[in-house]
């Protein structure tokens, strides 16, 4: 039997940028990693609601109030983790096939590529990483932590999100294979992707403030493999 990983996802109570996850979010990400995982994983939800039902363990953030959203992932890299291997993944999140090839996958931390328009140019955007799925070992990166909670009012000002600072402060760190992950605006976009399914996606991430991603039954092959 192969070693026990850690899966964790974030759930921030509170509106940010047309986002507004519930705890039934949690429980379908749960719920595709339980189908999909080829190993024993605990189940962690980092969260400012204590009084929530998910699924697992909860961690209580410690600065929901001054991080709001995606921000709070920074806390990713606090140095009281739980120990192990650890899988991170967004709540618009699908697994569809095995996550062993992401799981196994070598490096202290791993994301995949970014997928923003590169000729798109903004204050505080990175082209760099797609922060969505992250594969990482807790305790090696606190100093990204420690060194944005001592100025983190800079950062929330002058960065889009944390996949941005990692962009920059981190340049060099392995990423995923591409054809790993698809984006929900694909699918959409494409009919054919609406019939069938690519050959090598393992996860299926985004649009969360369309609230499509809580569709999977819209999109046949979607529904059963996520499922």
């Amino acid at each position: 039997m192969k070693d026990k990983v850690n899966v964790i996802c974030l759930y921030w109570v509170g509106e940010f940028r047309g986002r507004d996850f519930t705890t039934n979010d949690v429980w379908r990400l749960y719920h595709s990693v339980l189908k999909h995982c080829d190993r024993p994983f605990d189940f962690y939800v980092l969260t400012n609601d204590m009084g929530c039902d998910v699924p697992g363990t909860k961690i209580e953030l410690q600065h929901a109030d001054d991080w709001p959203g995606w921000w709070s992932k920074m806390e990713l890299h606090r140095s009281n983790l739980p120990p192990g291997r650890t899988l991170y993944m967004d709540l618009d999140s699908h697994a569809i096939r095995s996550l062993a090839p992401i799981l196994d996958y070598p490096g202290d931390l791993v994301m995949f590529s970014a997928r923003t328009n590169p000729r798109k140019q903004e204050p505080g955007l990175i082209h760099k990483y797609q922060a969505a799925t992250m594969l990482f070992t807790p305790g090696k990166f606190t100093w990204m932590y420690d060194k944005f909670l001592a100025d983190w009012d800079y950062y929330l000002a002058h960065y889009r999100s944390d996949q941005d600072i990692m962009g920059e402060w981190i340049p060099d760190q392995p990423v995923f294979p591409d054809e790993w992950l698809l984006k929900l605006a694909e699918i959409r976009k494409n009919h054919a992707l609406r019939l069938r399914p690519p050959t090598h996606t393992i996860i299926i991430t985004g649009q969360p403030s369309s609230g499509f991603f809580r569709r999977t039954h819209e999109i046949k092959w979607f529904e059963k493999m996520a499922r």
